[in-house]
């Protein structure tokens, strides 16, 4: 199946200090991929660049880029997309919303400005999106200022303005950020549910690699700016190749179980430090010595991919 989405050397600096280095990511049609890592491991600026949401100060190269089999990387075709062919979710959904206009008011304006509708029109779509996103009193919610409604609530306007344009492709930020424990899984279930509903596709940003299990089908893992293991979801969790995604399913599985997590060891680069060649040599327990000095291969088990001198084996307990 060729992707939707396909971005191949995503490299992204800013200052002069590198940000990304060489993403490779794609998602396929009808399908939602899920982008995990700690802070600091490129996720959001992976997610920005499709966008052309970076700074000014922001360089940014691709080696290729394509949206629906078209050219991607000029600015311009980046821009065009958002809103119409691509809808964005935020972290912070209280903080997108403009405090001093009511929610109708911003939905009805995105839906007028991205499908040229009248107000009557737009007033009524906007309360069929609100109803979409599962809002049980959606007249009251259009009448409303952000700050009279709940966190989640705001979460669930932000989606319906990201589904205004009917994207085909729905990224989500760190949806859950901020969200009380008991909202961020209804929060993520009515996010896939409406990606699969609409037939779009979706990219679903996040730092823990528990909240994906039920929702995407499958996973790319980065790490110091770069994707180090993908594959589906079911392949990740089961026996991830890189010892990095392994940890990462060692935590959540234990946090699910009730268990104490081990921590992994160290810390995530900062742009500017000076890297091994395998950015995760220094917490990784597997490394060798060819891991500071030599580029990892590419590993493919089945599949799975993972850029890895010593991938995990089948079976093996991370130490």
């Amino acid at each position: 199946m060729s992707a939707l989405l396909e971005v191949r050397g995503l490299e992204v600096g800013i200052g002069g200090l590198p940000i990304l280095r060489g993403v490779d990511m794609e998602v396929r049609p009808g399908e939602i991929l899920g982008v995990v890592g700690e802070t600091g491991a490129g996720k959001s600026m992976t997610a920005r660049s499709v966008l052309d949401l970076l700074p000014a100060a922001a360089t940014v190269d691709f080696a290729s880029c394509t949206f629906a089999g078209q050219d991607f990387i000029p600015p311009k075709a980046r821009q065009e997309a958002r809103g119409h062919r691509i809808g964005f979710v935020p972290q912070r959904p209280r903080g997108s919303l403009n405090p001093v206009f009511r929610v109708g008011n911003q939905l009805s304006a995105t839906l007028r400005r991205l499908r040229d509708m009248g107000r009557r029109e737009a007033k009524d779509e906007a309360l069929d999106l609100l109803r979409a996103v599962r809002i049980t009193d959606p007249e009251r919610v259009y009448r409303s200022f952000p700050h009279e409604l709940s966190g989640g609530m705001c979460q669930r306007v932000c989606i319906a303005i990201a589904l205004a344009g009917e994207p085909d492709l729905i990224i989500a930020d760190e949806p859950t950020t901020g969200l009380d424990v008991t909202i961020q899984a209804e929060i993520l279930r009515l996010l896939g549910d409406l990606i699969t509903e609409r037939h779009a596709a979706g990219m679903l940003i996040t730092h823990d690699l528990g909240v994906v299990a039920d929702v995407c089908d499958r996973v790319a893992v980065m790490y110091a700016g770069r994707v180090v293991n993908l594959g589906t979801t079911t392949e990740i969790y089961r026996e991830a190749l890189h010892p990095y995604a392994n940890r990462l399913v060692s935590i959540a599985t234990s946090l699910d179980s009730g268990g104490t997590p081990r921590e992994i060891p160290g810390r995530v680069p900062n742009p500017g430090d000076e890297l091994a060649a395998c950015a995760f040599a220094p917490r990784c327990f597997r490394a060798g010595p060819g891991c500071f000095d030599v580029e990892p291969p590419r590993i493919d088990r089945d599949g799975q991919i993972a850029f890895c001198h010593h991938p995990v084996n089948a079976g093996e307990v991370p130490r």
